[in-house]
């Protein structure tokens, strides 16, 4: 079942992140400083999880961005973590379709490093590559501008 966040899940949250992004700066900090981190994120960006006998997957839903009048509105995924690629589809899928409901036209735009898992992922659900950003998040390492647009 997706459902939004509740206050139990925050711990379970913990080892599902930690063990997606092994390299990811803020995954790597203590569980309580993890717990804080989500808690404080979830403030301002919806949180989303997939529940089946445990947390399996979840995903922060970000506005970042909209045109004058609200029709047209920029987002993205943050910390979109999964067990396995049934579970990320969807989702995926139920991200989108929450986000499409916020606004008549929707730009989804994720950034995913080249050593974290997804790329292909979003690649076969639709996304397209819009940009590679050279030495963006760590010295060496390319970042992926992946998009997609709903209506």
């Amino acid at each position: 079942m997706i459902r939004p966040v509740q206050e139990k899940d925050y711990e379970n949250l913990v080892p599902l992140f930690k063990k997606f992004f092994p390299v990811h700066n803020q995954f790597q900090l203590p569980k309580e400083k993890i717990i804080s981190y989500l808690k404080e994120q979830s403030k301002s960006n919806e949180l989303i999880v997939y529940d089946d006998k445990g947390i399996r997957g979840a995903m922060f839903l970000v506005s970042f961005g909209q045109s004058a009048d609200g029709s047209h509105k920029l987002w993205k995924f943050r910390h979109f973590a999964f067990e396995n690629e049934a579970i990320g589809s969807k989702l995926l899928k139920e991200a989108e379709k929450i986000i499409k409901q916020k606004s008549k036209t929707v730009k989804i735009e994720l950034t995913i490093a080249e050593t974290e898992p997804g790329k292909e992922f979003y690649l076969e659900n639709g996304y397209k590559q819009e940009a590679a950003l050279t030495n963006h998040y760590r010295w060496n390492e390319t970042c992926f501008v992946l998009a997609k647009s709903l209506r």
